[in-house]
């Protein structure tokens, strides 16, 4: 009887650890598959919420910049950041209330004129560009220059609705960037300290280095992008009004605000204003074309390389091809965010990968040490 339940016994237990490995296999597999759907849920969430994402940094590259500000008065008064950071605040809100009440009559009928003078430049275009050998082609190939449709009484409440909710819109927007840099700018280190906790102790001190690195070139840009636009701004505004060209102020603003979007900017910028110059007269639209790239070969070949030479040097066909992804996925708001997030990224790259995994050194102390390196002894 003991033999044979021995037996019975041996028999069976090959049974139940054949059952106990499907199990573990079908546990393992459950646990794959779950950790797949969590990262497509979280993937999806942050696809939806890619412009919230973009909306922060933004608020962050303010911050970065008010903290620029600040750190230079507190450098040089006897202030503490915080205190500095305020005044940059307050007088940050004083220039615009007070520039807003000087310029705001001239410079709203001015935007409203051009707004209003627009239709009309293009229609003007329109017949000009008609005129010319297969010009008609070439209107029929454009939609902005062909005519809009006569009856357009019955899409009025259409668009006084879709006005409201695109400046509602935009108003959230900016709010949400204004209070994120509020907050990133007046504590910066507790959002640092929560990162550094995602980073395994070891690892801590090299990811401090990073985001400092990260800030740094942010903080670079943002400087020398700031004078580039106030140059750009200035210098087409003051060819335009040599040029006789009206709305020369809202033209202006225009070209130097859209200078903070490199090689695409200018040229969104140099759009209305040439229209307007057509409506007068060919030569003077082609006058006004030769100040528009005059104004950017010498942002490109001149300011920019002199204001940005010690921030980080991002290939050119990178710049682009980020522009044209990030536009083409989120809009504007994609591309008008396109080089600092590319920047971001290539730092990471390059410190993480190119430094940390391959090994390899970057910058000009690790290119002379490559250089010694693979010098003949």
């Amino acid at each position: 009887m003991t033999e044979n339940a021995a037996n019975y016994q041996a028999t069976q237990e090959p049974i139940f650890n054949h059952s106990s490995t499907r199990w573990s296999f079908i546990r393992r597999v459950l646990i794959i598959i779950g950790l797949i759907a969590l990262i497509m849920v979280v993937g999806a969430a942050l696809w939806q919420g890619t412009e919230v994402i973009l909306l922060v940094f933004a608020g962050l590259l303010l911050a970065i910049f008010l903290r620029s500000i600040g750190g230079f008065l507190s450098k040089y008064l006897p202030l503490s950041q915080t205190w500095a950071l305020a005044i940059v605040l307050l007088a940050i809100i004083g220039l615009v209330i007070l520039g807003g009440w000087l310029l705001a009559l001239s410079v709203q009928k001015q935007f409203t004129e051009l707004s209003d003078q627009l239709p009309a430049a293009i229609a003007q275009a329109r017949e000009r560009v008609a005129d010319y050998p297969f010009g008609q082609t070439v209107v029929d190939q454009i939609p902005q220059l062909q005519q809009a449709p006569g009856n357009q009484s019955s899409n009025v409440f259409g668009r006084v609705t879709g006005f409201f909710s695109t400046a509602l819109g935009i108003v959230a927007n900016i709010l949400i960037v204004l209070i994120t840099a509020i907050y990133f700018a007046f504590n910066p280190k507790l959002y640092e300290t929560g990162v550094l906790k995602l980073v395994p102790r070891k690892h801590e001190k090299r990811a401090s280095e990073i985001l400092e690195t990260m800030g740094i070139t942010l903080q670079k840009f943002l400087l020398g992008i700031s004078c580039s636009m106030i140059i750009n701004g200035t210098l087409t505004f003051l060819g335009l009004w040599f040029l006789g060209i009206p709305f020369a102020i809202p033209l202006g603003i225009i070209a130097g605000l859209l200078s903070f979007i490199p090689n695409i900017g200018p040229i969104a910028a140099s759009v209305p204003a040439i229209l307007i110059a057509l409506a007068q007269s060919p030569t003077t639209a082609f006058y006004v074309l030769l100040l528009y790239l005059a104004v950017q070969n010498l942002d490109g070949f001149l300011l920019t390389p002199l204001i940005q030479q010690r921030a980080v040097s991002i290939p050119p066909v990178l710049v682009i091809a980020a522009q044209l992804l990030l536009g083409v996925l989120f809009g504007f708001l994609g591309l008008l965010l396109a080089v600092p997030i590319t920047a971001v990224v290539f730092v990471a790259v390059k410190m993480i990968y190119v430094e940390d995994i391959l090994g390899r050194k970057i910058g000009v102390k690790g290119e002379k040490q490559l250089a010694e390196n693979q010098s003949p002894a």
